[in-house]
Parts: structure tokens; C-alpha cells; sequence
């Protein structure tokens, strides 16, 4: 997995994304979610919520593959940031990992946010 972003960001309506969620930090994934690359995003997750953020949507549109150890990596992120007063994880999902998450039955554990637009 490559976090493509490093860097987070509070979002900002404009006319080009206005259907993006207001006021969530941004963190955005590439390539497999796997047991080799969970660890990176658990961490990853730690320093959104250790810097403040509270509000969290992880893209996930350009994830290829997710196993079990992406999708709990997904659903402690989740509680990591809901422990948070003001806690949210919405997720941006691709339909690989709209699958994974169906197949497991944790989709109704995510806000899912099918926006077209970042």
C-alpha cells in the first residue's frame, strides 16, 4: 500500500468538489491492503488522530486488493477515531473493496462516500 498523500488536508467546498464531505482530513491509499502493508495504515491513522484530526476520509479508489488484515486495520481505524469526541471514518471505496467489505459483512460498520470528486 502507498499512502499517496501524505500530507492531510481539510477539505474546502468549491464548485469542482462540492459533493466532497466538508471538514474531513483526506489520507489516500494505492495498491494492495494486505497483512504486509496494515501496519502502514494503522500508523498512518495514529498520527491523523494524535494531530488533531478527528474527521477522516481514507481513499481508497486506487486500493487493488484487500485481505483480513486490511479490513481490520480498516475497522481499528474506525474505532481509533470514533473514541475521538466528534469521531468519523468515512471510507471512499472502490467496488474491490466494497466486495471485501461485503464478503466479510463489515460493510454497515463504514460511511461509505461514492463521490466522484476529492
Amino acid at each position: 500500500m502507498k499512502v499517496i498523500e501524505t500530507a492531510v488536508r481539510e477539505t474546502e467546498a468549491t464548485p469542482d468538489d462540492a459533493q466532497a464531505p466538508p471538514g474531513l482530513a483526506h489520507v489516500r491509499l494505492a495498491g494492495p491492503l494486505t497483512a504486509v502493508t496494515a501496519p502502514a495504515l494503522r500508523k498512518r491513522v495514529r498520527e491523523v488522530a494524535r494531530d488533531g484530526h478527528a474527521r477522516l476520509l481514507i481513499d481508497l479508489e486506487a486500493v487493488t486488493v484487500v485481505d483480513a488484515a486490511g479490513i481490520a486495520a480498516l475497522l481499528e481505524a474506525r474505532r481509533v477515531l470514533e473514541a475521538q469526541t466528534g469521531g468519523t471514518l468515512v471510507l471512499r471505496a472502490n467496488p474491490v473493496v466494497c466486495r471485501a467489505l461485503k464478503d466479510t459483512g463489515t460493510i454497515t460498520a463504514f460511511a461509505l462516500w461514492t463521490g466522484h470528486r476529492m
